[in-house]
Formats: C-alpha cells, sequence, structure tokens
C-alpha cells in the first residue's frame, strides 16, 4: 500500500496529473424498488467517488426515478416503470442516450472520457419474461457498436451453481450454455 501511495504521489508531481486522467470507477447495484437501498448506494458511491452507476430496479416515484442527487446525471430510456438506469457523476464524462436500442428494461449511451470513446449498457432481464428478449436486445447493441468498447452490465435473472449458486433455473441453464 505504501509503495502504490508513493508511486502516485511521483505521478502527481512529475506529470501534469489532473482527474481527467484517472480510471474510471464504475459500481452495479439491482436496489429492488427500495428508497433506503437508493440512499444507501447514493451515500457509498459518493463516499468511493464512483463516476458511474449501474443501476437495475430503481426507486421509482410517480414512475419517475427518485432519490438520486441532481448533481447526477440519470439517463433512463423515459418509458414508465424503467427497470433499468445509468447514473453518471462525473462532469468530464459526455454521454449521449442512444434512444432507438433503449427501452424500460434496457439503457444505451454512447459516451467519450479522455479522448477515448465506448457504449455502455444497463440492462435488466425480468424473471417472468423469456431470457431471448434480452439476448436478442445484446445482439442488436453488439451489432451497433460493432463490438467495439461495450460495457453491458445486467440483473439476468439467472442462477446458476456454476457461479457458486445454491441453485439453478431455467435462465441459469440458459446462460451456462450460451
Amino acid at each position: 500500500m505504501a509503495l502504490a501511495h508513493s508511486l502516485k504521489e511521483s505521478n502527481i508531481r512529475n506529470h501534469a496529473y489532473n482527474e481527467t486522467h484517472l480510471p474510471i470507477r464504475c459500481m452495479q447495484i439491482n436496489l429492488q424498488h427500495s428508497r433506503t437501498a437508493t440512499d444507501n448506494i447514493m451515500n457509498l458511491s459518493e463516499q468511493d467517488k464512483t463516476d458511474i452507476l449501474f443501476i437495475q430496479e430503481p426507486y421509482l416515484y410517480n414512475h419517475k426515478i427518485a432519490g438520486i442527487s441532481t448533481k447526477n446525471r440519470i439517463y433512463t430510456s423515459h418509458e414508465d416503470k424503467s427497470s433499468a438506469a445509468i447514473v453518471i457523476n462525473n462532469r468530464y464524462i459526455d454521454a449521449v442516450l442512444i434512444t432507438e436500442l433503449s427501452n424500460s428494461d434496457c439503457v444505451l449511451l454512447e459516451m467519450e472520457y479522455n479522448s477515448s470513446r465506448f457504449h455502455a449498457a444497463s440492462m435488466y432481464f425480468d424473471i417472468t419474461e423469456e431470457i431471448e428478449r434480452g439476448l436478442e436486445k445484446m445482439e442488436q447493441m453488439l451489432e451497433f457498436t460493432k463490438g467495439n468498447g461495450l460495457i453491458i452490465v445486467a440483473d439476468s435473472n439467472a442462477r446458476s451453481a456454476a457461479w457458486h449458486d445454491t441453485k439453478t433455473n431455467k435462465k441459469g441453464k440458459q446462460w451456462k450454455n450460451l
């Protein structure tokens, strides 16, 4: 830890070091529509200086995402009952919502940070729907981005012993066989 700290200090002194060249810090959470969970993740992301927060099942009030500070930029499909969102808390990250590939269960952004362009998606696979719907959306995003610079963060509602869950469900079997 002391070595890493001294290397960082050396980097600060010897280079024109500024916030815009730091790595991007990301978090993912399914809030299960909870106001308390929203408050907790917002406090944690502020403490950790999280740049991008990928959310599934956000807390909604009057069909709109609530509980997130207005100093953050919130991206959703703007449909009623959004199940996916991306929150950006870094003024150096530019983002544009890709509306043609975003819906209540998926938000796709094109981002630019530190002269790099990439895409990021937050997805929610509804437990009551077939997995193919979400997989088709993923295929569309891969085709749109040509597979370059795409981050997909999802709550797939898939359970499998393959990733040390206590049980395996139908979606877990399907994910395992992809």
